[in-house]
């Protein structure tokens, strides 16, 4: 570890841009696993290949920079290749670099798993609605065993104390934090079944968000339900509204006799039509989750501490 910390301070921009690089290729196989778990596929074999059923070669599927040389386009068929794919690869760069810039390396480590799940989780969930059971409770199962191993995760070090005390102290954390992240999300669900007379978001939300709590405390569950909607909100109501005049204008086009526009090739036209009247919240809670683990924990403790002492003493 010292050795880690005399080459980060010798040479600032080394670690950053190697984890920018190993997140990149991060975010090449989770584009992989986006794309082919929840249609049952493995994602092993066939190789990464184009739709036209051509293999992709190796300097065509470098992370980012394959999809900016190629602009777009398969140079096999031409295809338009989705922006979805450097999305991906970016956004795990980036989080990847600021996790180690951000952090003490081993939260840094352990951020660069937990942050993967939440990108994996939340494209899949935009793609399917939906949020797979092995990538939540495996995720809560995972974040609870790393909190009994390296107890830095939760700040649960005592010190002077052996080392089973902080294994305990930050079980205790990551269980509180999946048993208070779940509950709320679930008692939240169970109003709004009430109040809206069907179900107001699915179980999935309410693992995920518990999976959170696994890596991040009960502080971090509670601002990623919190923070996450917040979020959402701001940024959906514009789009829905903005989506509803759409809408009226296309109604007013048809009722006059104009073309309606087709979907694009690339999204099959048909792909939107089934899901465009449901919003997922599987990315806003990771947004929160992400947004807690990085750069907001110690303000987010130092303010439920603040609060617990006013009202407690």
């Amino acid at each position: 570890m010292n050795s880690v910390l005399q080459i980060n301070s010798q040479f600032p921009f080394f670690f950053p841009t190697v984890f920018f690089l190993f997140g990149a290729c991060v975010g090449s196989f989770l584009n992989v696993c986006i794309f082919r778990i929840p249609a049952g596929k493995s994602i092993v074999r066939p190789p990464s290949h184009c739709a036209c059923g051509k293999p992709i070669a190796w300097h065509d599927n470098i992370p980012i920079l394959g999809w900016i040389l190629l602009r777009g386009r398969a140079r096999c068929c031409g295809r338009r290749i989705s922006f979805r794919y450097p999305l991906v690869e970016t956004l795990t760069a980036a989080v990847f670099c600021a996790a180690w810039v951000c952090l003490p390396p081993v939260q840094a480590l352990v951020g660069m798993v937990f942050l993967s799940i939440l990108i994996f989780c939340s494209f899949v969930d935009i793609d399917t609605m939906m949020l797979p059971d092995f990538a939540t409770i495996g995720g809560a199962a995972l974040g609870l065993a790393i909190s009994a191993v390296l107890p830095d995760v939760h700040s649960a070090r005592i010190e002077g104390a052996p080392f089973l005390a902080s294994a305990v102290a930050s079980c205790v954390a990551s269980v509180c934090g999946i048993a208070v992240g779940s509950g709320i999300l679930y008692w939240l669900r169970l109003a709004g079944e009430v109040a809206f007379g069907r179900e107001a978001m699915g179980e999935g939300d309410v693992i995920l968000v518990g999976m959170i709590g696994a890596f991040c405390g009960w502080q971090g569950a509670v601002f990623a339900i919190f923070a996450g909607s917040l979020i959402g909100a701001l940024i959906m109501l514009p789009v829905l509204a903005f989506r509803a005049l759409w809408e009226k204008s296309k109604n007013s086009g048809k009722k006059s006799g104009k073309a309606e526009p087709k979907g694009s090739p690339e999204s099959g036209g048909e792909a939107c039509e089934a899901g465009c009247g449901e919003i997922p919240y599987g990315p806003w809670l990771a947004l929160g989750g992400g947004l807690y683990y990085l750069f907001f924990s110690r303000a987010v403790d130092e303010y439920f501490a603040a609060v617990a002492n006013m009202l407690f003493g």
